[in-house]
């Protein structure tokens, strides 16, 4: 009779803690909406680079003179060597509206901020899936850069690649390496399973 009542009691501690659970987690979507709801500058949660792409990665081009350092959540760019902080963008605080959508004041007033910050999208281009990364308080990608990552075949060895191309069109106009040495034999060859583009020379 008493393991009845015990079988009952433990039956009824796990509905009990299946509904709690439950309420803890529609409280962490809840919670989880309302902070990107509340975004002051639209910013909807942080973007994180795979694990494959983290670290740096050289070019020879003339236009990135330093190395594509990425992190987890950010990179120091080629271009500049500054460091920017990779977001998923969102409708901003108090509106019903994305960055780009906000009055030019608006946009000035925060200029700082979105320059220390890019929004990342994704994008099927010739074939392949890229990650573009574009100003934050503009809805169109042509100002961006999109990278792939793809292991290649380099002198009988498999070494991952990463391709920067043109935003809108998936054409590569850049190539990095994660060595020096491979960046400076490879810079201007073309991969076969790539679509290069002809009217941005990469040198």
């Amino acid at each position: 009779m008493k393991s009845k009542k015990i079988i009952t009691l433990l039956a009824a501690a796990t509905v009990t803690l299946t509904a709690a659970t439950g309420v803890v987690a529609t409280q962490a979507e809840q919670t989880q909406a309302a902070s990107v709801k509340k975004s002051k500058y639209g910013f909807k949660k942080s973007f994180t680079f795979p694990t494959s792409w983290r670290g740096k990665w050289y070019s020879t081009n003339n236009l990135t003179p330093s190395p594509m350092n990425i992190q987890k959540t950010s990179f120091d760019t080629p271009w500049t060597n500054e460091h920017v902080k990779a977001v998923k963008v969102g409708k901003v605080k108090g509106t019903n509206k994305y960055p780009w959508q906000m009055t030019k004041a608006w946009k000035l007033k925060n200029a700082g901020v979105f320059a220390k910050y890019t929004r990342v999208t994704t994008k099927k281009m010739n074939g392949e899936k890229w990650i573009v990364l574009s100003p934050v308080d503009q809805k169109s990608t042509k100002k961006g850069y999109a990278f792939t990552v793809k292991t290649e075949l380099i002198d009988g060895k498999k070494e991952p690649v990463l391709f920067q191309s043109h935003p809108q069109e998936g054409k590569v106009t850049n190539q990095f390496f994660t060595s020096e040495e491979l960046a400076k034999k490879y810079a201007t060859y073309e991969f076969k399973d790539m679509t290069y583009s002809k009217v941005n020379p990469r040198q």
